[in-house]
This record gives structure tokens, C-alpha cells and sequence, in this order.
């Protein structure tokens, strides 16, 4: 624990001369929205009712006012007020324990995902096993205007099933650049336990980390490097106490992004890279590493010690229960196919890359409370013909990072991408071994299992699954090869 405190007040002394140059904008007003009758099923509200696993989801509307920011030079995370005090309205979910006395102590406010032009909570869908057996509470918020002017405009409408429209009449979010202020809102929110609209105000809410999965990522990396030290509980304590950076890109938003074409910055930026007084957990895939260039912004363990980089080998950036999780939603709320990505031209990576995760989010909130994390795990790169690539094994698996036990005793090759329509890009693909390959890689009877229980062993002792996780691969993996 000493350690994490003198690593954090040494980022601390080094952000602190950013000081800020206007005050957050007013606090918002939060209501709660009815919900019970299928007319008002919250947009993604989880598929499974909560309620039998003692957890509860509600809904509030966010009514506030967020300053429009600016850098104050360029490659310097400094920011200053561009536009003060824009009216907001946006949305907020909240799952947590039904009774307090099963609450951890742990809030996990998440950037909900905007891609698909509507709202996703891919870090919920895939460590929720994990967050409801641990006992965390989870936040989610509409967070860029896109996805406020769909619940708006659009959903419940038109080609869409037929909701209650009225439920999101009023969002409103004018300006990309709120974004920043309406995420410390939200977190203090959740902290404040005198506020009597807060669902967590009677729960003993002792850290709460901003966690996202893809494009969210480049919300974090600029919320942390311009807002972490700038914004502050009453009592002093953060807003924030870490940060999960799950499946992300290279390149960070633009503070202001006045226009869609300048929402990112540039690749090269410095600000590219996160540099917080807080832990930081950054999770990759196979998909990101080369695909969205995230190799570009690794950072190295000895130079920047409060980030820590896990890349799962075979994984991708969506996988076969992903995208079965996600389904669901998509078949309720929008009356779509149940997939993304409904005919690949191969099968869906069956690696569950929601279980280390899980994994990434446990080591984060134990780092929090002064456990050491494991060091980073990064594939091994090179260089061909002028380009950066992933190297594979002989049988045309990536080699290096965090190891699965399908990459360990694999029966095929774990693809970083798939191709087909819609957003088949971003699933990963399987190629089974024929079985004459088998027989040669397994010759012995039992060789298989022995080698996959094996790798589940090693990967729950270096901290990269949890036994809880280990024992669903046990049961699910087959029993011969044959």
C-alpha cells in the first residue's frame, strides 16, 4: 500500500501543476424513472432478471450544466473553459445489491459505448457474472450526443418497437465537449452520501472506477489526463480511483472535438498516453493491437508504474458469448437480428475474453487496496515488410501475452477478425484443426485434458482467471479431442 501512495503522489506533484483555470460547471438533479411495466424496460436493461440474483436496476434522468473545454496548448493536457455552463439532459443506469450488507464497497461507473449509434455496456455484458458474484454496483451513462439524440428521437419509434417515448423526450446534449463535466457529476454522484436521490447513499461506497471497452477507452485516457487531479470530492479524496481500459485504440478524444472529423486526436500525440495519479488497467485483444494500433500507445511498466497492460492471446474484440449477451438487446429494444455480425464466414472465437476481464477488473480493484498486480503480458511484434505484426506459432497461433488454456492445448487457430456483414470485422474467427493434426498434437489418451486443465491451473495462480471462471472452462471443455 506504501508503495501505490508514493507512486500516485509523484504523478500527483507532476499533474498539480496543471492547475485548473475555472471551476466545474453546476451539479446536476437526478430523477428516478418508473420502471415495471415492459413499455418501460430501460434502454439495455440487463436480459436476466436481476432481481433473483438479489441486484437491482434503475434509471435516473441527469439534469445539469457541463462546461465546453479547450486545450490551452497543443500536446499539453492543460484545459481551460471554451463555453461555460451548457444545459444538459442525459441518463443514467444503476445495477447494484439489493441488500447493502452484500455491497463490496466498489462502484464501476462505465462510458457507455456509442459505435453502433446507440447506447452499449459491453464491460457489464461481459464481466457481469463476476461484478454481481463480487458484489460491485455498476453505473452507466449516455455520453455523447449521438446516442442522447437516438433515445430521443428515435427509439420506441418508426421501425423500432413500440416503447414510451416520453421516457427520454427530454435528453439533450449539445455539445460532444460536456462529456467531461457529466462524468464527474455521475461520479460524485455515486460517492455523495448525503445526496437522498443516490440509490448507493446507504451503502458504504469506498472506490469507484471509470471503466469503458473500445471507442469509451479514448474517453478515459482524456478524462484522466485533464480532469483526474482537476476535479475533487469535498473531503479531498478522487472522483476516481483507477481507470479499466478495455479493447481500446491508440488515439484518445479530443477535449473539445468540435466536429466529428476532429474528435480524435492525432496518432503520435502525447496525449495519447495515460498519465494519471491512479492505477490504470488496460486490457487488448488481437483485434486492437494491430487492427486499431493500439501497440502504438503501450507503456512500459518501469517508466509509467501505476499502468499495467494485459493483451489475451486468441482473444478478440467480440467473441462468441459477447455476442451472444449483446444479442439479446438488440432483439428487445430494436427489434434487430440478435448479432452483429449474423452470418461470418467463419465460426465466432470461442475464447471468452469477458473472463479475464473479470480478471483485469479484480486485479484493478485489489491494486486499489495495495495488492501488487501481476506485470504486463504483451504479444511478441515484428516487423514485415515495413509493417508491425503479430508473430504466430507454427500452427498460426499469436505468440506471447496473457495465455488461455484454449491457446495452451488449442484445437485451432484463434482469429483476430472474421469477415461477413455488419460488423463482422470486429468478431474474431476460429479454424478448427482437421483431425489427423489433432491425433499428432495429441497422441496420448488424456494428453488434451491434461494440457488444458494444466494451463487453467497456471493462469488462475498468475492472477489472469478467477477460480470461479476456472471452473465454467473445466466444465465446458470436452472431455476427448476425438
Amino acid at each position: 500500500m506504501m508503495m501505490l501512495s508514493r507512486l500516485k503522489m509523484a504523478y500527483g506533484l507532476m499533474v498539480l501543476m496543471m492547475s485548473p483555470l475555472a471551476a466545474l460547471a453546476g451539479a446536476p438533479k437526478f430523477d428516478r424513472l418508473p420502471t415495471g411495466q415492459p413499455s418501460q424496460v430501460p434502454f439495455i436493461g440487463w436480459y436476466e432478471d436481476l432481481g433473483k440474483k438479489g441486484y437491482a436496476e434503475e434509471e435516473y434522468i441527469a439534469r445539469g450544466e457541463a462546461n465546453v473545454y479547450e486545450y490551452v496548448r497543443a500536446g499539453d493536457p492543460t484545459v481551460q473553459v471554451r463555453m461555460p455552463a451548457v444545459p444538459y439532459v442525459t441518463r443514467v443506469l444503476v445495477r447494484y445489491p439489493k441488500d447493502p450488507s452484500k455491497f463490496n464497497g466498489t462502484v464501476y461507473v462505465e462510458v457507455l459505448n456509442a459505435t453502433a449509434g446507440w447506447d452499449g455496456d459491453p464491460t457489464w455484458q461481459a464481466a457481469a457474472d463476476y461484478l454481481i458474484r463480487s458484489g460491485a454496483a455498476w453505473v452507466g451513462v449516455s455520453t455523447k450526443p449521438v446516442t442522447v439524440d437516438f433515445l430521443r428521437d428515435k427509439w420506441g419509434r418508426d421501425k423500432y418497437p413500440a416503447r414510451d417515448t416520453s421516457r427520454y423526450a427530454s435528453l439533450s446534449m449539445p455539445h460532444f465537449g460536456q462529456v467531461w463535466d457529466m462524468m464527474t457529476h455521475v461520479g460524485k454522484w455515486v460517492k455523495s452520501a448525503g445526496d437522498q436521490t443516490n440509490p448507493l447513499r446507504q451503502y458504504a461506497v469506498k472506490r469507484s472506477f471509470m471503466v469503458g471497452f473500445s471507442q469509451s477507452v479514448a474517453y478515459q485516457v482524456t478524462y484522466a489526463n485533464s480532469f483526474h487531479e482537476r476535479e475533487r470530492m469535498p473531503d479531498g479524496r478522487a472522483v476516481y480511483d483507477g481507470y479499466y481500459l478495455g479493447a481500446g485504440g491508440s488515439r484518445a478524444k479530443d477535449v473539445t472535438a468540435a466536429t466529428p472529423q476532429t474528435e480524435s486526436l492525432g496518432e503520435g500525440d502525447p496525449r495519447n498516453l495515460i498519465r494519471v495519479n491512479a492505477p490504470v488497467v488496460r486490457l487488448q485483444t488481437q483485434t486492437e493491437v494491430i487492427g486499431f494500433g493500439s501497440y502504438r500507445v503501450r507503456q512500459d511498466d518501469a517508466e509509467f508504474p501505476l499502468v499495467r497492460t494485459y493483451e489475451v492471446a486468441g482473444g478478440s474484440h467480440v467473441d462468441a458469448h459477447l455476442d451472444e449477451v449483446g444479442g439479446f438487446a438488440l432483439a428487445r429494444d430494436l427489434g434487430l437480428p440478435p448479432s452483429f455480425c449474423p452470418k461470418p464466414d467463419a465460426a465466432y472465437n470461442p475464447v471468452r475474453t469477458g473472463f479475464y476481464q473479470s480478471a483485469a477488473l479484480d486485479i484493478l480493484d485489489r491494486w486499489s487496496r495495495g495488492t501488487t498486480p501481476p506485470a504486463s503480458r504483451l504479444y511478441s511484434l515484428s516487423e514485415e515488410n515495413g509493417k508491425t505484426v503479430m508473430l504466430k506459432d507454427a500452427v498460426g497461433n499469436v505468440v506471447g501475452g496473457v495465455r488461455p488454456p484454449e491457446l495452451e492445448a488449442p484445437r485451432g487457430v484463434y482469429k483476430e477478425s472474421n469477415s461477413g456483414p455488419g460488423f463482422c470485422r470486429l468478431y474474431g474467427g476460429f479454424v478448427p484443426f482437421a483431425p489427423e493434426k489433432l491425433r499428432e498434437m495429441y497422441p496420448a489418451a488424456g494428453a488434451f485434458v491434461s494440457k488444458f486443465d494444466a494451463a487453467i491451473a497456471k493462469a488462475v495462480n498468475e492472477r489472469f482467471l478467477l477460480p470461479e471462471d476456472a471452473a465454467l472452462l473445466r466444465a465446458s471443455r470436452p472431455a476427448t479431442i476425438n
